[in-house]
């Protein structure tokens, strides 16, 4: 290696010098080609001339064998100047530089990493949602996120790509967002919690005990005028602890049997102690 442009943790722009190989061999060939092109150019200016002033010293086809050897000359210079100029490893985008071991004359094998540039304006932060909340996933659909790193701050962010299968094994679904960092306090490699940031309406959220099962699914006893119990059919999106969020025809203050659901009957009046509510 002949020379080191960058520092670590230094910004740098997409087409900046980063290091500069060995390349006296190129160097060479590049002044060789320059020179062949030098003489032929003179060579073809010279039968030119002596073409234009109709002397017989020079043929037509003499002139043509010289443009020829000209151009072959030319090629080869753009072909030794790209040798010369690409032995120059430049930033593909702008980034930041990370820690690196460089040494001026340090040898790199061919396919060696020299150092790694980071984009981190945006991150791309990939998670797993149930197959329950499916629906809610697609892409533009904001998300939340923070991360132990940075404890009390917020950052928002969006879906931008999910899986179009469903994991066999684990019944969920890989999801991809993106969040903005514009501050660069957020570094790759981070750890992240992230919620769908929905602005639907709120859904009925109840405990976990209120939920029965029958062949046709899971639904809640609902009471109604009089305690009557009225059975509701549901729909699981997420749970958390002890609370399960549904999709259900329940507004926010309905009434549903919490303890001993399973002895409730269609119709049949129920004696409430503690009525729980169904929470948006």
């Amino acid at each position: 290696m002949e020379k080191i442009h960058v520092q670590p943790n230094t910004d740098g722009n997409a087409g900046d010098p980063i290091v500069t190989l060995e390349r006296k061999t190129q160097e060479i060939i590049l002044d060789s080609a320059k020179a062949e092109l030098e003489q032929q150019s003179a060579a073809f200016n010279r039968y030119q001339t002596l073409l234009s002033q109709s002397s017989n010293a020079v043929s037509q086809a003499q002139v043509d064998e010289a443009r020829a050897s000209l151009a072959v000359a030319e090629a080869k210079v753009a072909e030794a100047q790209y040798e010369y100029d690409r032995r120059i490893i430049r930033a593909p985008f702008s980034g930041r530089i990370n820690l690196n071991d460089l040494t001026v004359g340090s040898y790199l094998s061919q396919g060696a990493e020299i150092v790694t540039l980071v984009d981190a304006s945006s991150l791309l932060v990939e998670f797993t949602v149930p197959e329950t909340a499916i629906s809610q996933i697609s892409t533009g659909v904001p998300v939340r996120l923070t991360t132990p790193a940075l404890v009390g701050r917020v950052f928002n962010g969006e879906i931008t790509a999910f899986d179009s299968s469903i994991d066999e094994e684990f019944r969920t679904v890989r999801v991809r967002a993106q969040v903005k960092n514009p501050e660069n306090v957020l570094l790759p490699g981070m750890t992240f919690s992230v919620s769908l940031a929905s602005t639907d309406t709120p859904m009925p959220m109840v405990p976990a005990v209120s939920i029965l099962w029958s062949p046709n699914g899971a639904y809640v006893w609902k009471l109604g005028a009089d305690n009557a119990p009225e059975r509701i059919d549901v729909v699981l999106r997420h749970r958390l602890g002890d609370s399960v969020w549904l999709e259900a025809d329940l507004a926010e203050g309905d009434v549903v049997v919490k303890d001993g659901a399973f002895k409730v009957s269609q119709g049949v009046a129920v004696a409430v102690e503690v009525a729980e509510r169904a929470d948006g």
